[in-house]
């Protein structure tokens, strides 16, 4: 009662204590993220060796109306991008959303080899996974920029356009695009949200877009609105041509140039010159 245990019961008591112990250290319990939207993006850094431009384009049935106009100004804003100068080479990558689908219609094309758009390739319908279609141009750019040494990167330009609200997403939530966008604009990727048919301002907010890179456009003028966009992009790419990040693209307003008097202007300051360019309402 009450003795000193003989040796070996001291030593197989301390055995079992190291077993415990072993056990509480190694083992690891896996717990469900109760957040997912607070996952931390690192994308692919952007350079400026040409420029990688990926285009969000609305495909729900609320374009229907614009179907031919929509088509005919997306011609031309290629046009106008085959027909920059001074600003390296352009690559086009085109995600159409069209709920439930997500279509990409060009991969980082060389924009000298894109054909022209045609009812075939653009057929309106479904309703707006917003959400899904801009997370999916982001990670489609970092994937690409990720399988070039940085040195080679292009600089990259996300043009968003929709004519409404985000109402049928399954992948991604506002906030986590927010993150997206945020990380994007960390690693130089420059955002153009055009909004019709909503308050842009309010809608791109949202995402985290500021007045400086938001613009309201009218779907009933859809080749004004892509030709406004391609002045835009026509400078926005000459400005990271010359070296130009994107807080001081945003800062410039080179982001909204096209929908400016000063447009010209803007595009002379970066170096860009647009064959065949003529001055609004000429």
């Amino acid at each position: 009662m009450g003795g000193v245990r003989p040796d070996g019961d001291v030593g197989q008591l301390k055995t079992q204590k190291e077993n415990i112990m072993n056990i509480y250290t190694t083992t690891t319990i896996e717990l469900p993220n109760a957040f997912p939207g607070n996952k931390k993006y690192n994308f692919a850094r952007a350079s400026n060796n040409g420029t990688l431009i990926s285009v969000i384009l609305d495909e729900s049935g609320s374009m229907r109306h614009a179907q031919s106009s929509t088509i005919a100004g997306f011609n031309e804003f290629v046009q106008g991008q085959k027909a920059t100068e001074g600003a390296g080479r352009a690559y086009l990558t085109v995600t159409k959303l069209n709920a439930p689908h997500i279509h990409t219609l060009y991969k980082n094309k060389p924009i000298e080899n894109v054909e022209p758009l045609t009812e075939r390739d653009y057929q309106p319908s479904g309703g707006t996974n917003l959400n899904d279609a801009i997370g999916a141009a982001i990670m489609n750019v970092d994937s690409v920029l990720k399988a070039v040494p940085e040195s080679e990167r292009p600089g990259v330009i996300i043009v968003i356009m929709t004519d409404g609200e985000e109402n049928a997403s399954r992948e991604y939530t506002n906030a986590q695009i927010k993150e997206m966008v945020a990380a994007g604009e960390a690693a130089d990727y420059t955002f153009l949200f055009l909004g019709a048919n909503i308050d842009a301002f309010s809608v791109g907010s949202a995402y985290g877009m500021s007045a400086l890179n938001t613009v309201s456009y009218n779907t009933n003028d859809m080749v004004s609105t892509m030709s406004s966009i391609s002045a835009s992009t026509s400078a926005m790419r000459g400005g990271k041509f010359a070296g130009m990040n994107t807080q001081q693209l945003y800062a410039s307003g080179t982001t909204t140039a096209g929908w400016k008097d000063t447009a010209e202007d803007t595009i002379t300051t970066t170096t860009v010159k647009v064959r065949g360019a003529k001055k609004r309402g000429s």
